[in-house]
């Protein structure tokens, strides 16, 4: 019966989350570095809002494309922020940015055609395309270019079938930014650029860029999930050319009709009322990012690039004749740190493990001096 989905894989970060769960519950002393999740409670401003939203008055449907003060908040965080000028009828709100990101698959790509990724990638997009009956055509990363894009590789895999590219910068599980000049190539190519920008905001080395600033060929992603860590509010948007938005806004009707009412309002006030609450979370999570590394190198697993934003680094470890997965189990039964495997985000991230340093510093010296002892990597 479900022979159609065979090649939709698994997405192992949560499998080994389900794991190092059991273990929990059989009380072991877990360490999760595994899940790219703030350890955050969210602004003060979105709980207030939640609940007075809920005390006093039911929540209904809202307009699909979200509700309209909340478009306009964010229409003008994009032209404050990144100097783009948007409109609210340009934006659709969601239930988090994975179905926005599916959407703005269907809108763009017909089965049978093709989408240029990234390899390594995060982990949902090849099965979000495949899903959509189209086809991820893999442009590999290099640890030793710095996990940039090869723009002569990018060229070389353009087809007819091409329809789309679906870039994430700053970038899950590498931590890195692509160029200006990288995102100035890409707008010139001329193809549709589906552009993953949840990580906007946590760039820790210059000012956070999005793809809309090169070209308005763009459907860009973004939402509360990171930044603002909100996860379990799932609250994403989608920001589209208005030529293609009618179409997003008829899918997302029959899919789920709309974001929720309390959630949205909590989001709206969080980007009229919280900057500096999450500003704060940022610079923890630099200066975590800067310990992690400074303890990696000290411990003899220098990552060998320099990951600037989100909150990831991805380490190649030195037995490469392991698989990743095998390794990160291991990792977990014997030491309690749970992991990544880099198969887990393509091919090209085999022979890696990705840390997620969105845990406190005390909770990663734990975790890295467990590791060094292990003598596992």
């Amino acid at each position: 019966m479900t022979a159609h989905l065979k090649d939709i894989s698994s997405f192992l970060a949560m499998e080994v989350l389900a794991r190092a769960q059991e273990l929990e519950a059989n009380g072991r002393d877990i360490i999760h570095l595994e899940v790219g999740e703030p350890d955050f409670q969210a602004p003060s401003e979105a709980l207030e809002t939640v609940i007075n939203s809920l005390s006093k008055k039911p929540a209904r449907y809202t307009h699909t494309q979200g509700i309209l003060p909340l478009r306009e908040e964010i229409a003008k965080k994009y032209k404050e922020d990144y100097g783009v000028n948007i409109n609210p009828g340009q934006i659709l709100v969601s239930s988090g940015s994975s179905l926005a990101l599916y959407i703005a698959i269907r809108i763009l790509a017909p089965a049978g055609s093709e989408i240029i990724v990234t390899d390594p990638c995060y982990a949902c997009y090849e099965n979000m395309i495949r899903l959509s009956g189209a086809e991820p055509i893999r442009i590999p990363l290099k640890l030793e270019e710095g996990f940039e894009l090869d723009m002569g590789k990018v060229r070389a895999s353009i087809t007819k079938r091409t329809k789309a590219i679906l870039i994430n910068s700053p970038m899950n599980p590498t931590g890195t930014v692509f160029s200006k000049n990288t995102l100035r190539e890409l707008a010139e190519l001329e193809i549709p650029v589906i552009s993953d920008e949840i990580y906007a905001d946590l760039n820790y080395v210059s000012r956070p860029h999005s793809f809309m600033e090169f070209s308005d060929n763009c459907a860009a992603l973004n939402g509360f999930s990171k930044f603002y860590s909100m996860t379990g509010w799932r609250l994403g948007y989608l920001i589209v050319p208005e030529a293609w938005i009618g179409t997003a806004a008829k899918l997302h009707q029959n899919l789920m009709i709309s974001a929720n009412e309390f959630v949205q309002e909590a989001g709206l006030k969080v980007l009229q009322e919280s900057r500096e609450t999450c500003e704060a979370m940022k610079d923890e999570f630099d200066r975590r990012r800067k310990f992690l590394l400074g303890k990696l190198k000290e411990f003899d697993l220098d990552p060998q690039y320099q990951p600037n934003s989100a909150f990831y680094v991805f380490l190649r470890y030195r037995d490469q004749k392991r698989s990743s997965l095998e390794l990160a189990m291991e990792i977990l039964e014997k030491t309690g740190v749970a992991l990544t495997p880099g198969v887990d985000f393509g091919p090209g991230g085999e022979g890696f493990l990705r840390f997620s340093y969105a845990n406190s510093q005390e909770n990663l010296e734990r975790a890295l001096k467990r590791i060094k002892e292990s003598g596992l990597i």
